[in-house]
């Protein structure tokens, strides 16, 4: 390709302004899309990249197998951290212990996560300060490293290096200031100090780190060289099988473990971290990804650019067709097919390299709506590298590109091009046709299935939990119930005149704790075998303030139930609800009445009813409920009803403004009880809109191949359709003519589609214990969709071919 071949082909792009532009904007969407796909790609398998030597790295897990749901979990104790250290291989090992506490600047408070590191830490996560020394400010017990944007937000300014502040009751100097965590890093602080901080004291960090029950935070190892995670992993189970835990095993316990260990240890490596789903949900995990939905999304990029230059080639087809002249003009004149295939590459790659400049600038204005989908801070995806990328994509697809045009050039016949009798090929039309077929297939396929995903998604948060969640107000405090203020203040808010009642709970139906467990008990059957029952801690006005009622005994009676320990005569009130009668063995629920279920203090009172405490992609689990102590969610059941105007908003200001005097500095969260449901399908959510932009821009893209195709097809046909007007046709005889390639087409590409996103549907529908009775008709609706954009991307040129004059068609 020369020069002069780029200057004729801008010459010959701006001849037809409308049909170059509708190419550009074409390619640039599917440039930008697949830019933005890739770019989280990499953006995900780029975790943690700034730690050197990443791959000697590791987090040490733990797995309690003696609960019903054994799962692997990175918060441990911390008494591991010694056995690593003493373990005599060559390693560095630091606890990652996260606080949150006060700070006091300027005579305002605000809460703050602090996060405690060994000295050593500098070196595993390879931190360097901007400005400071990092040693000293984990070294010294006055020591504080902070962040840029930490900096900003206590002192108005990143220049902070020097400043004292008072977190905790301690004034601290900031000794060091680092740059801020990049978004992909599973190690993210905002402020950090050493183990030896003078905010803990003494007692209290002896009394962590040699803690062999609490799981407070993470232990990082970073290994020398040659020392194996297989050596070290041994290490760490051999003390682990000989630690407390052992002596805690109860025969149900055993019976649990199925000789199984009580507890085991694993290494998970920080290069894995973010794609380790043996943690995901876990206490303090953070947002963790799946690898295979990366890759689906990645792939995903792919196709949606492919689709976008298969629409290109279509219009360069329709170009070339249309310039048949002009080319038998330039063979007779002496072009040669190397010259012909160049001039056409060169055009394409000229397009195709504005299309991928313009296509990163789109991808740049959407970022922001692309990281609120994925829910991911997707800094670091426009870089030199990935720009020099993008363009250089933009020149090879648009020499690809250009390839089938210049070949269908190359085979243009000179006498019947003059003659104007030339055209494309039979097989070329179809190769076209089948591409467009593709493009619908996939539109139809990403579409029914976002449809479904929606559909059950909004069905699953709407379902009926066994309450009624409208008048109920969640607040979630900073403190239990065994702290003087958050105790004075649930009284404070039962005292409000908009309160009917209140109940506290260690969780409420719907919400995810994120510790990975629930709570689960082994209680002996009636049969002398276990069973894992899932135990529920409320206070006695739980029931009351849920608007629930006894199916058999009674429930909780404040007058007789106390949250603080075991009644008169030792034993301890429970309630199950009906799934655990089943569960436990006995044939009734009056069967199970006052009963004490064995190796227990525990007496059944009562009978609850079923209420769905976790997702619909599970069934309803035996439950019992205990009378709770230091409790940090409150229930609050309005006393005005749901519907009348403002009252929820008027209560919620209401609790806020009381929970202003109990805790100026970290006020707790108000939320509507039914939002715990509809949040737990967040991430289903998430996909089905991702899936749904995917086949906006399919559908999209689709939609101009079948105008080109509707175009080229009247232009074929003309002289048959003047004919068939000849002897008879009307108009509407003349439409059906036309429209019946392309209504065939789109059935082609339903049959290719569909079944394959049915079974993804069904895949999806699996797990629900309760489906919607739409997501059967999402292909149906999907379907619908394409032949109504099928008839409005063919309804210019069927008009246009149901008003060709016979006269005027034959002299052309």
């Amino acid at each position: 390709m020369r020069l002069r071949d780029f200057r004729i082909g801008w010459r010959l792009l701006i001849r037809q302004p409308f049909q170059s532009a509708v190419e550009l904007l074409g390619l640039a969407t599917g440039f930008a899309v697949c830019f933005l796909l890739l770019g989280f790609m990499a953006y995900s398998f780029s975790y943690d990249r700034d730690v050197p030597q990443r791959e000697r790295v590791y987090v040490i897990k733990h797995r309690l197998n003696f609960i019903p749901q054994p799962q692997w979990m990175e918060y441990t104790p911390f008494a591991l951290r010694e056995v690593a250290l003493g373990s005599g291989l060559p390693l560095e090992a630091s606890v990652w212990w996260p606080h949150k506490t006060t700070v006091s600047l300027q005579g305002r408070e605000r809460e703050l996560e602090v996060m405690a590191v060994d000295p050593a830490f500098e070196r595993i996560a390879g931190l360097r300060a901007r400005e400071g020394s990092l040693q000293q400010a984990l070294t010294l017990p006055d020591g504080l490293a902070v962040t840029r944007r930490t900096a900003l937000a206590l002192f108005g300014a990143a220049e902070a290096l020097g400043k004292t502040v008072d977190i905790g009751g301690q004034t601290l100097q900031v000794r060091a200031v680092l740059d801020d965590r990049p978004g992909n890093s599973t190690l993210q602080f905002g402020a950090m100090v050493g183990i030896g901080s003078a905010l803990w004291p003494d007692a209290e960090r002896q009394r962590a780190l040699s803690n062999w029950m609490g799981i407070e935070g993470r232990i990082y190892v970073k290994t020398g060289a040659g020392v194996s995670a297989t050596t070290l992993q041994k290490v760490l189970q051999d003390v682990v099988d000989r630690a407390p835990w052992q002596s805690m095993a109860t025969p149900e316990m055993a019976t649990m473990l199925n000789g199984r260990k009580m507890v085991d240890i694993g290494l998970g490596p920080l290069a894995d971290a973010y794609f380790d789903r043996s943690v995901a949900n876990t206490l303090g995990s953070g947002p963790r990804g799946d690898m295979r939905l990366v890759l689906a999304m990645g792939a995903a990029g792919l196709l949606i650019l492919a689709l976008a230059v298969v629409n290109y080639v279509n219009l360069a087809t329709v170009r070339t067709l249309r310039r048949q002249r002009e080319i038998a003009v330039r063979r007779v004149l002496g072009a040669t097919t190397r010259r012909l295939l160049a001039q056409f590459m060169a055009e394409s790659v000229l397009l195709s390299l504005a299309a991928a400049a313009l296509g990163m600038l789109m991808a740049w204005l959407l970022l922001p709506l692309c990281g609120e989908l994925l829910d991911r801070r997707l800094d670091g995806v426009f870089t030199p590298l990935s720009l020099a990328g993008g363009l250089l994509s933009g020149v090879l697809v648009g020499a690809l590109a250009g390839l089938y045009p210049g070949w269908l050039a190359r085979g243009v016949d000179m006498g019947a091009a003059l003659a104007h009798r030339s055209g494309e090929t039979a097989g070329g039309a179809w190769l076209r046709r089948v591409l467009t077929a593709l493009q619908f297939a996939t539109a139809m396929a990403t579409g029914s299935l976002a449809l479904a995903i929606l559909w059950q998604t909004q069905f699953a948060g709407r379902a009926p939990p066994g309450f009624d969640p409208a008048p109920l107000l969640v607040v979630e405090m900073s403190k239990g119930l065994d702290d003087a203020r958050a105790l004075a203040f649930r009284d404070a808010v039962a005292r409000l005149p908009e309160v009917a009642g209140v109940a506290d709970s260690f969780n409420v139906p719907g919400r995810d704790d994120h510790t990975g467990t629930r709570g689960s008990v082994s209680l002996r059957r009636t049969d002398g075998s276990t069973a894992g029952i899932t135990a529920q801690f409320v206070s006695p006005e739980f029931f009351d303030v849920y608007g629930l009622s006894a199916i058999a005994g009674r429930l909780f009676d404040p007058r007789i139930d106390k949250s603080d320990g075991a009644a008169k005569d030792g034993e301890r009130n429970i309630v199950i609800n009906r799934a655990a009668v089943t569960a436990l063995g006995w044939s009734s629920m009056q069967q199970a009445l006052g009963q004490r279920l064995p190796d227990s203090n525990w007496r059944i009172v009562g009978v609850a009813p079923d209420i769905r405490w976790y997702t619909l992609r599970e069934p309803v689990v035996p439950m019992l409920y205990l009378p709770a102590e230091r409790s940090r969610l409150l229930t609050v059941r309005m006393r005005a009803a749901p519907s009348a105007s403002g009252a929820a908003g008027a209560l919620e200001r209401a609790i806020a403004a009381t929970a202003l005097r109990y805790f100026p500095t970290s006020p707790p969260v108000i939320r509507r009880a039914g939002a715990y449901h509809a949040e737990a399908y967040a991430d289903d959510l998430r996909v089905a809109r991702m899936l749904a932009c995917a086949t906006a821009v399919v559908f999209a893209l689709a939609a101009f191949g079948i105008y080109v195709l509707a175009a080229n097809s009247v232009q074929r046909r003309a002289r048959e359709i003047v004919l068939r007007k000849l002897h008879g046709a009307g108009r509407a005889a003349i439409g059906a003519l036309v429209g019946r390639e392309f209504v065939l087409l789109t059935g082609v590409a339903a049959l290719v589609g569909l079944p394959p996103a049915m079974l993804a549907i069904q895949h999806y529908m699996a797990p629900f214990v309760e489906r919607t009775p739409l997501g059967a008709w999402a292909p149906a609706a999907a379907l619908a969709a394409a032949l109504m954009i099928v008839a409005l991307a063919t309804a210019r040129h069927t008009l246009a071919a149901m008003r060709i004059a016979p006269a005027r068609a034959l002299r052309d």
